[in-house]
């Protein structure tokens, strides 16, 4: 089945383009592979491919409502979209939270938060444990909730200096596509935290455990879904509740029926 896909370059520059899949799921694992983060993705021939949900049970209808209730609640707990001078002035060096996807060798580091190389800061490093929804990227068994004093201080000073003098993450030519994925993530976080800040939401130490809140809300939206679709067999039920997983950038969950 043809789909049509859209997407915008670093610029700005919306593009439209198609591909054959065979489903929506594998569209965007292929989009993925390609590092583009589709904001559109319909089948072609207009056909339920595209999710529409007509003639679902009623039982699945609800389910669904109650989920996006969910996701509401917590987008709106997230803070809401960042302003529209802050987005256009960062649009080529910042990005929102997303699942990083590359090679394995790459990412075995980040996933247990080997980051140094890449983000010299400890502020960046500390911020980058949070980058991908409904993960920790950091060594197994390390709890990100339990930090000591002197690390507290570290990131109060990091909030004081290099975050308040907006330098942020710059993205070299050399960057592995990972890594520029990654600065991107954390440059769109210290975004969020500096008009966290900015409007008297809270202190360096509020915002911390509000990223660790956040965490565990997006595991906890995960593991439901996940446990809610181990006896569905409705397929669009499945393109439904991995396309509101989509919008929480967490992972999507493979229909095995497919």
């Amino acid at each position: 089945m043809k789909y049509t896909f859209a997407y915008k370059t670093s610029d700005g520059v919306r593009h439209e383009d198609s591909l054959d899949a065979e489903s929506r799921d594998e569209v965007f694992e292929v989009l993925r592979g390609r590092g583009i983060r589709p904001i559109k993705v319909v089948a072609a021939d207009g056909s339920k491919a595209n999710g529409e949900v007509h003639g679902l049970r009623k039982r699945a209808v609800f389910a669904l409502v109650a989920f996006a209730a969910v996701v509401a609640g917590v987008v709106a707990y997230l803070g809401g979209e960042r302003t529209g001078a802050a987005t256009a002035a960062n649009s080529a060096a910042s990005a929102p939270r997303h699942q990083i996807y590359g090679d394995p060798a790459t990412m075995e580091g980040l996933e247990r938060g080997d980051f140094a190389a890449h983000l010299p800061r400890t502020g960046d490093q500390m911020l980058a444990v949070f980058a991908q929804p409904g993960k920790l990227m950091c060594a197994k068994g390390a709890n990100p909730r339990r930090i000591d004093e002197k690390s507290y201080a570290a990131f109060e000073a990091y909030t004081k200096n290099e975050l308040a003098a907006e330098n942020d993450i710059a993205i070299e030519q050399s960057d592995l596509r990972e890594i520029t994925e990654l600065k991107q993530i954390v440059n769109g976080m210290r975004e969020e935290m500096r008009e966290y800040l900015a409007n008297g939401n809270g202190t360096p130490r509020s915002f911390w455990r509000r990223l660790n809140e956040r965490t565990a809300q997006e595991m906890q939206i995960y593991e439901r879904t996940r446990r809610e679709l181990e006896k569905e067999t409705s397929e669009e039920v499945w393109e439904q509740k991995n396309d509101a997983l989509r919008r929480l950038g967490l992972r999507t969950i493979p229909n095995p029926g497919e």
